[in-house]
């Protein structure tokens, strides 16, 4: 056996568990996840669900990570359908907000009373989100720098100003006061200000 078949093998094992975890999660909830019951579904031993995917917050890891991916796919396919950056990120902040209402996972943390059974995937989109956040601001900056040149933002604002959109994402997931069309509005209305400063700033230079 190959190497790149071996890790090809162990990816597929991978995202076996990691759908098998999910259809449970979609079914009865995160409480019901238990790492004997993965390997039962999957047909693995439980050493093997250890190997492959650690702890089970180690499991809730892998499938936040899973899940925002789908979530910067969507970003990049709004922001891309776009030509103003404006519009752009408003398309893009309203899909994503609108996923996240359909989100298994943001819903089995948010959607009720969270417990002690839900501190993994609270944890990690919270105390522990520097990760996701980073992924999510560079897709962001990527996103923007390639759409919509010439920017009026230095690197270092255009960096700020992604940090900020996906941290109002973020926080307009986990504590929603608004539909996704008017919390997208109120981020692109922030962002809109923010470029008209800095193209007031270029022309006065």
């Amino acid at each position: 056996m190959t190497i790149s078949f071996r890790h090809e093998v162990q990816g597929m094992l991978r995202e076996r568990l990691l759908d098998a975890a999910y259809e449970m999660i979609e079914t009865s909830g995160w409480a019901s996840v238990t790492m004997a019951k993965l390997a039962s579904a999957v047909g693995v031993s439980r050493q093997t669900v250890h190997t492959e995917v650690g702890t089970r917050h180690g499991l809730a890891e892998a499938l936040t990570l899973r899940e925002l991916g789908r979530f910067l796919d969507l970003v990049r396919a709004r922001m891309g359908a776009e030509t103003d950056i404006v519009a752009g990120i408003r398309s893009a902040c309203q899909g994503a907000l609108e996923l996240g209402e359909s989100s298994v996972l943001v819903r089995t943390v948010f959607g009720s009373v969270s417990g002690e059974n839900d501190a993994d995937f609270l944890t990690i989109l919270t105390t522990e989100s520097g990760e996701i956040v980073e992924l999510a601001v560079s897709v962001v900056t990527e996103c923007v720098r390639d759409l919509y040149p010439p920017l009026p933002l230095t690197d270092d604002e255009l960096d700020v100003a992604a940090e900020a959109i996906v941290r109002l994402v973020l926080s307009a997931l986990t504590r929603p006061s608004k539909s996704p069309s008017e919390a997208a509005d109120d981020i692109a209305w922030v962002i809109e200000l923010a470029l008209a400063g800095a193209s007031a700033r270029t022309q006065t230079s």
